[in-house]
């Protein structure tokens, strides 16, 4: 007879997932993971596999997350200048939450994880691909819509701004208020140009 399961996949991941955002891989260990989650080792190692295969279920559970929070409206095939202004407006609200004080998790791997371990490198790569295809989407679809000057390189202001938002959470984790980035955001969508004018 097949042994039941006695928890939570998703509840489990979320709560391993806060663990490593708020503690760091280096610092975290299994039995953080076990009281944190209520889930013994047998359980965790059975579902997910090993800590690193924790970690990158985490990023994968991270990424959806905020891909519901702040990504839903650049994902429509259609965005465009208002999806990317939406967007920011979208994160800078997000920032203000209690819990930003940890930074993105994505970033927080990057910079603790990705130089040493060539997978953990490459899921981040991914991501960040996948969210500069995003931004060069929507900037190719305000183009052809007239809302975003033709002179700009999509690729090159697409990877610009993930590197802002990469950037910006990795002081927002040091300590910097997310009031003071506004400045770096409005300058960092400056290549939108003004507003089309309607008539």
């Amino acid at each position: 007879m097949a042994r039941v399961r006695e928890f939570d996949p998703e509840e489990a991941i979320e709560n391993a997932m806060q663990v490593f955002w708020r503690e760091g891989y280096g610092d975290t260990t299994m039995d953080d993971i076990v009281a944190e989650t209520g889930v013994s080792r047998y359980g965790l190692y059975g579902t997910f596999g090993n800590k690193k295969d924790l970690l990158v279920a985490a990023i994968r559970h991270y990424e959806q997350s905020m891909g519901d929070l702040v990504w839903s409206g650049l994902r429509r095939p259609d965005a465009g200048r208002a999806e990317i202004i939406a967007h920011w407006q979208a994160l800078r609200r997000h920032a203000e939450e209690e819990n930003f004080c940890n930074g993105c998790l994505i970033v927080n791997v990057a910079a603790e994880v990705a130089p040493h371990d060539p997978d953990i490198a490459a899921e981040v790569q991914r991501i960040d691909k996948e969210h500069a295809d995003l931004f060069a989407a929507a900037i190719r679809n305000g183009q052809k819509a007239g809302d975003i000057p033709g002179h700009v390189n999509p690729d090159g202001a697409a990877k610009m701004l993930v590197a802002l938002s990469r950037g910006g959470a990795l002081m927002i984790r040091a300590g910097t208020k997310p009031s003071e980035l506004e400045g770096a955001i409005e300058a960092g969508l400056y290549f939108l140009g003004p507003p089309k004018q309607t008539d």
